[in-house]
């Protein structure tokens, strides 16, 4: 293997005539579009992966936006995003319509109504409080909240796993999820089942309760750690019991926060152990935020080799365009979106960035994909590391010649530009710095 690996790492990447694509995926290299490490590849590292396929990746982007505090999107704004995750290849969205004193909350049950009326392309998945109890507390509105749901042409419905207090008020819910099971596909519709804060959960009691549903015809099991409450090492843990101790094979997603930082990691640990992903672009939510659909699938396509079904191409645009309807800022360090993901200061990056050689030479300019395959492109600033190379570079991107004078005084004019800025941004942009090479060549 080290043989291999040598001569990987002694490849240097050129222009490439090949669209990026989806080719190069599962490769540690592929010229133009991403080079990481071979490891990332060898059997000893993913012959115990159990990744689902095709992965039945969800997103919760619209419920976070509307749980992101200070946040309240119009029905307009609600429509823009629904453009937003069917221009990226979004199959399944899942919304929230919480109930209180016997009435939906109102802008969840609008959120839901509006997008329901919009036809969308992806399904619709409702979580909602009303279907299934904890056996103890009558359920009134389950008849209810499936006809309403049924009439607005939704056809996915999520109740959320209780645990019964008793095995009394266990033999209720049992019977009433039967029901509920009845009533939900006599409406033409089928349900999901959610188990919020899985981690924390007395796991031997909600598995039974687990399996009361897969008997019942469940279509999917949606797992919410919602207080990141397992470890990268025991979400992958979790995840694989979960599977083993189910009557039968019945599809899951993992529902992630980044309390620790590590959602991305919790995440990918659960698709490596069988659950597909739930994620919300630029990872809005409410707290630290959510599993970020960007982050996470890039490192699946990237260093997982796995095909998301998500377009990574307008993973830049789809970025740019919620932060605008959300008026609500992607932080600039964020990673595979965040505005300095691809910037550069350095003089021969920002030489290669004028003359055309970048992003080819994406490898040997700090990266490990090309920023175009996520549909985003390098860009450059007069900062720290700025020197008489960066505005030699400059104009002879303008094809002007300057003395070695000028050059002088061209830095001199630029230092004085980033003194003048004491605090973040401390740089000069591209067109100050054509402005003043200009002004300096006469």
């Amino acid at each position: 293997m080290s043989g291999r690996i040598g001569r990987l790492f002694d490849m240097t990447t050129t222009n490439s005539p090949r669209p990026l694509g989806d080719w190069g995926r599962g490769q540690a290299f592929a010229e133009g579009r991403h080079f990481v490490s071979e490891f990332n590849f060898v059997p000893e590292v993913t012959s115990g992966y159990e990744i689902p396929t095709p992965l039945g990746l969800i997103d919760s982007t619209i419920r976070k936006v509307i749980y992101t505090v200070g946040v309240r999107p119009s029905e307009a704004e609600l429509l823009e995003i629904c453009h937003i995750l069917e221009e990226l290849g979004i199959e399944e969205e899942s919304l929230n319509v919480w109930w209180r004193d016997g009435e939906p909350d109102p802008q969840e049950l609008a959120a839901a109504m509006t997008i329901a009326r919009a036809k969308v392309k992806f399904k619709v998945n409702v979580f909602t409080d009303t279907l299934l109890g904890n056996g103890e507390t009558p359920m009134p509105l389950m008849k209810q909240t499936v006809d309403m749901f049924a009439e607005a042409g939704i056809k996915l419905l999520n109740p959320g796993l209780l645990q019964a207090p008793n095995d009394d008020a266990r033999k209720r819910q049992a019977d009433e999820m039967a029901v509920m099971n009845e009533y939900i596909k006599a409406a033409g519709m089928e349900w999901n089942a959610t188990i919020a804060n899985c981690g924390r959960r007395n796991f031997d009691e909600f598995m039974a309760l687990c399996n009361t549903a897969v008997d019942n015809g469940v279509r999917r099991f949606d797992l919410m750690d919602s207080t990141s409450a397992l470890s990268p090492q025991a979400m992958t843990h979790y995840v694989r019991t979960f599977r083993s101790r189910l009557n039968r094979p019945t599809p899951l997603t993992m529902h992630t926060h980044d309390d620790f930082g590590m959602d991305t990691a919790g995440t990918i640990a659960a698709v490596l152990a069988g659950a597909s992903p739930d994620v919300a672009l630029n990872g809005v939510s409410y707290r630290s935020g959510f599993a970020a659909l960007e982050e996470v699938v890039v490192a699946l396509d990237v260093l997982y080799g796995v095909d998301t079904g998500i377009r990574l191409d307008r993973l830049k645009w789809a970025s740019d365009e919620l932060a605008r309807v959300m008026r609500f800022p992607v932080p600039p360090l964020k990673p595979v979106v965040g505005s300095h993901q691809f910037l550069r200061e350095g003089p021969p990056d920002i030489d290669k960035i004028l003359d055309g050689r970048a992003p080819a030479d994406f490898a040997n300019m700090g990266g490990s994909y090309s920023p175009e395959l996520i549909g985003a492109e390098f860009h450059w600033v007069f900062s720290q590391q700025g020197n008489s190379q960066v505005v030699a570079s400059v104009a002879r991107s303008l094809g002007l010649t300057l003395t070695d004078k000028q050059v002088a005084e061209a830095v001199t004019i630029l230092e004085a530009k980033l003194a003048a800025h004491p605090a973040y941004p401390r740089w000069a942009t591209p067109d100050e710095v054509f402005a003043v090479v200009k002004r300096v060549a006469g």
